[in-house]
Order: C-alpha cells, then sequence, then structure tokens
C-alpha cells in the first residue's frame, strides 16, 4: 500500500534533516540528499494531486517555489560534484588540473549561495509545509493500493512525455525529468508491490542512463568554456558525449514505446 500522506510527512522531516545538515558543512552527500529530498516531496504532490480533489495543485503552490530555489540551488553544487568526478576519468590529460581548479572554484561560490538561499528560504519553508500538512490532513488515511499505484505513475509519466522529442536535446532532458519524478512517485508504495519496486527501477535505470549524457554534456560545456580551443579533454568529452546521447536516446524510445501507446494514452482520459 501507498500512503502519501505518511510519505509527505517522512519526506518533510528528511528536507529538514538535510536542510541543517547542507547548512552546517554542504558536502557531496548532504547537498545530494536536499536535492533529492525536495524532488521526493515535489512527486509526492504530484500523485496526491492526481488522487485528491482538494485543489492541492493550487494550496502547494507557496510551498512548491520554494522548493524549486532551494533546488536550482543545491543543483548547482551537486552538478559541480558529479562534473569533478566525471574528470578524474581525464585526470592524466595535462589540461585536466586547470578545469578541476575552476571547478573547485565554482563549487565554493555556489555552496556559499546555497546557504544563502537556505537561510533567506528556511522560515517561509517551514511554515509553508505546516500550512499544506493541515491542507492534506483529509488524506491521512487514503491507501492506494499496488494496481492503484502502478496505474497512477504510468498515467502521470504518459501524460508528461508523450509529446516530447528525445532528438532535441531539451526535449530529452524533459524525459529524464519526468522519469525521475515517476521513479519517486512508485517508490511511495514500492516496499508493498513487486511490480511497483519494478516500475521504479526501471525509471531508475533509464534515469542512469539519461543522466550520464546530461552530466557528460554540461562538463563538455565547462570544458569547452575553460580550455584551450585545441584541447584534448575537450575533444575526449565531446566522443564521450556523443556515446552517451546515442544511448540516451535509445532508452528515452524505449520508454516512449512502452509508455505512450494508445493504451497509455487512454489512461490518461
Amino acid at each position: 500500500m501507498s500512503q502519501p500522506f505518511t510519505a509527505f510527512l517522512r519526506q518533510s522531516v528528511a528536507l529538514k534533516s538535510a536542510i541543517a545538515d547542507c547548512l552546517d558543512n554542504p558536502s557531496t552527500k548532504s547537498v545530494h540528499r536536499l536535492r533529492s529530498s525536495t524532488r521526493r516531496i515535489e512527486a509526492t504532490l504530484e500523485l496526491l494531486d492526481a488522487v485528491t480533489d482538494t485543489e492541492i495543485r493550487r494550496k502547494s503552490k507557496p510551498l512548491r517555489k520554494i522548493l524549486g530555489n532551494i533546488r536550482r540551488a543545491a543543483g548547482a553544487v551537486r552538478d559541480l560534484d558529479v562534473h569533478r568526478n566525471l574528470l578524474k576519468a581525464y585526470q592524466k590529460n595535462r589540461d585536466t588540473a586547470q578545469l578541476d581548479r575552476t571547478l573547485v572554484s565554482a563549487r565554493e561560490k555556489s555552496a556559499r549561495r546555497l546557504r544563502v538561499q537556505i537561510r533567506r528560504s528556511q522560515q517561509k519553508l517551514h511554515h509553508a509545509i505546516e500550512d499544506l500538512e493541515i491542507v492534506l490532513k483529509p488524506t491521512l488515511d487514503l491507501n492506494l493500493s499496488g494496481a492503484e499505484l502502478l496505474r497512477l505513475t504510468r498515467t502521470w509519466f504518459s501524460s508528461s512525455v508523450c509529446n516530447l522529442d528525445p532528438q532535441k536535446d531539451d526535449q530529452l532532458h524533459s524525459i529524464r525529468k519526468a522519469g525521475k519524478t515517476a521513479r519517486y512517485i512508485a517508490e511511495t508504495g514500492a516496499d508493498n508491490s513487486k511490480a511497483v519496486a519494478s516500475l521504479g527501477a526501471r525509471f531508475e535505470h533509464a534515469q542512469e542512463t539519461l543522466g550520464a549524457w546530461h552530466d557528460c554534456l554540461l562538463l563538455l560545456s565547462e570544458a569547452q568554456a575553460g580550455l584551450p580551443e585545441h584541447s584534448q579533454t575537450v575533444d575526449q568529452l565531446q566522443e564521450k558525449a556523443f556515446q552517451l546521447r546515442r544511448q540516451a536516446n535509445a532508452t528515452a524510445n524505449q520508454l516512449l514505446s512502452s509508455f505512450c501507446t494508445q493504451k497509455a494514452l487512454s489512461d490518461v482520459h
């Protein structure tokens, strides 16, 4: 069974803990926890919006706005952590150390901005969570079966991606983000349903494949901006990004063919 209200309460606690950790020390681990906590709450709100008539989307708008600001600030730090880790594969190149120093400096600035954003948002965030808890109380006893959660997850994903073209980078990235949300929706009940757990795992695998391409693409952009024109690192990253793009495109097409069939589309209506 999936209990969305309980999931929301649990995720709110995790978010507050991650915020405290980031204010103390915005480490790689704490920043990742913060970013994923905001996305999990947003996914649960999508689920609640799909199964209730309590105007969740409108009434959750203040919280969503705050979460979006925090997530973007955390995302800037998280991206740089990922890029520095990816860069280790090219550490034998002469120009890699130069780019790493640039990323370290950018990471320090982004971490400071994250702390500022958290301090600016913290009080409003707590109030928004408390207000929404009151709004969501009618859903306290809501329990979704595995079959219901499976249908809702599939329907949400298909309605989000079926008009997207994976040949376009921005829309391929949107498919990735939708898959991440769908994964988190499924994971609200994955412990109690093998079918839901399997669906969540499928979205997670797709998320990793599409994420590998997008992370490499962003690192390539940073390398092109910070390294000489005939950089060995840039050349190698271009080749890697091309390979990952093909894999991401294949994965996205598999998702679209699975979830955007006539049956999946009819579920939306």
